[in-house]
């Protein structure tokens, strides 16, 4: 399988007309049960895209191919240059400034609108937070994540 990501994933750097040099790393995480897909480049920013959509474009992309090759769902996730671990570092920088404010004020505030994924890691890592709850609020791509005062 892992070969077989490897072939799918450079047909598609080759057609969107990647041709930084890149170097792919496939790992089978058994305990999830998910193929971790990392790519180191010399230039990420078109692999990564605004707010990560291209790396999700491209992990829903591979993630169809494999199902229609193996007729079994494959679950991947694909990373460039650790933009994952930062990005997520990110996400819990900007929640934290929202819980100082949210304390301070007593008022529920709202972070930007995010997708699914990135509103998940602001309520994992809120989840046990002593002062404030988190909610999602909003429909389709204008959907955020409300952190409010505990009662």
């Amino acid at each position: 399988m892992e070969d077989k990501i490897r072939e799918l994933l450079s047909q598609f750097l080759t057609q969107l007309g990647y041709a930084s040099p890149y170097e792919v790393t496939v790992v089978f995480d058994s305990e999830n049960k998910i193929y971790q897909i990392t790519i180191n480049t010399s230039d990420p920013a078109i692999l990564v895209g605004y707010h990560g959509d291209t790396i999700s474009s491209l992990q829903l992309l591979l993630s169809q191919h494999l199902h229609s090759a193996t007729a079994e769902w494959t679950s991947v996730s694909i990373n460039v240059n650790d933009y994952r671990q930062r990005r997520e570092q990110a996400l819990q920088a900007m929640a934290d400034t929202i819980v100082s404010r949210v304390v301070s004020t007593h008022q529920p505030e709202a972070l930007p609108p995010l997708p699914s994924n990135e509103r998940r890691v602001v309520h994992v890592y809120l989840t046990d937070h002593p002062q404030v709850t988190t909610a999602s609020q909003g429909e389709g791509r204008f959907r955020t994540v409300v952190v409010s005062p505990k009662e």
